[in-house]
């Protein structure tokens, strides 16, 4: 019985030794994440899944707030976002889809050509709407893709 009580104890020592140099060790949750800016700016990069089947949304994991165009300064002030250039700068061809709307619950999407590796786009809103929501990446084949933004409007 006293090598079973040994045993058992040793063992939660053991666990305890190892939870509390992973407590130690490990960087906060927030050194994990990318820094997203507040408001897309030029030389933002998103990259897709290396999983085709779904998309991801640059504004939320790289670009940040696409609605406004602060690339001249001054946040809180500034004009709509009108148009986002994007080049691909992976080895794999994407699927580009922009999402703008006239209000905010108003969801329009506007997919682009095929983006090859190299190539530029430029995703324009429609005159009649007023915001520029979100950008969402694809792979075309197996293998993550990248995109660049250039130069915001």
């Amino acid at each position: 019985m006293s090598r079973l009580v040994m045993g058992a104890a040793a063992a939660t020592l053991a666990s305890a030794v190892v939870l509390a140099a992973m407590a130690v060790l490990s960087p906060p949750d927030d050194v994990h994440r990318r820094h997203v800016p507040v408001v897309i700016e030029a030389g933002a990069v998103c990259a897709s899944l290396s999983d085709r089947r779904y998309e991801v949304s640059c504004g939320t994991t790289a670009f940040g707030d696409l609605r406004f165009n602060c690339t001249g300064g001054g946040f809180g002030k500034c004009p709509p976002t009108t148009a986002v250039t994007l080049r691909n700068t992976g080895r794999t061809s994407v699927s580009v889809t922009m999402v703008s709307g006239r209000r905010e619950g108003d969801r329009r999407l506007s997919p682009a050509p095929e983006l090859a590796p190299g190539r530029t786009v430029t995703l324009s809103k429609r005159p009649d709407e007023k915001y520029f929501f979100d950008i969402l990446l694809r792979s075309i084949k197996p293998g993550v893709g990248t995109v660049k933004v250039v130069s915001v409007a």
